[in-house]
């Protein structure tokens, strides 16, 4: 965790409190971990498995805003601000995760505001991380959004072979 953006600041007796306050749960493949329908109370931290986070259109097609993996949060903006949760988040594998309320992460802050500043400065990447898919959703062509997505994978790996970790239906759905 101390990897993280958002824990990055804190030190160890900090994480200790976090982890302690915290429950762990287990999700089994194709669990549903949250929904537009329900409010947002705490957020989440993926210690092992696959989340895929996702909207439906009116005609009830499925569009993968993200895929996310051990290390990664989601549900923590809609949280903060007290909405509903925006999409849907499902996982793909068996998952473990982390659930952290807002109560608790607010008793955390409170006095230390050098875990407040890294808690914004990890919103922050999120931000320009919805920016970057929000421009590649609406510029890009189908095709387009496919190489793109084929050279991060590509850049990732560092070779010319790339082998996919999301189903055809997934891949498409994604960008």
């Amino acid at each position: 965790m101390r990897e993280m953006p958002l824990f990055s600041a804190m030190d160890d007796s900090g994480l200790e409190r976090l982890l302690g306050a915290c429950p762990t749960r287990i999700f089994p493949a194709g669990s549903r971990v949250l929904s537009p329908l329900e409010w947002a109370e705490n957020f989440y931290i993926i210690l092992a498995g696959k989340v895929k986070i996702y909207q439906l259109s009116p005609k009830g097609d499925e569009q993968i805003l993200h895929l996310y993996g051990p290390g990664h949060t989601f549900g923590e903006a809609a949280m903060w601000a007290g909405i509903r949760y925006p999409a849907y988040a499902e996982v793909l594998t068996e998952t473990i995760l982390l659930s952290i309320t807002r109560k608790t992460l607010k008793n955390l802050i409170e006095g230390n505001a050098e875990l407040a500043m890294a808690m914004l400065a990890g919103m922050s990447s999120k931000l320009r991380e919805f920016n970057l898919l929000i421009e590649k959703l609406a510029l890009k062509e189908v095709p387009a959004r496919l190489a793109g997505v084929l050279l991060e994978l590509s850049e990732q790996t560092g070779g010319n072979t790339i082998r996919l970790k999301q189903t055809k239906r997934e891949l498409a759905a994604q960008r």
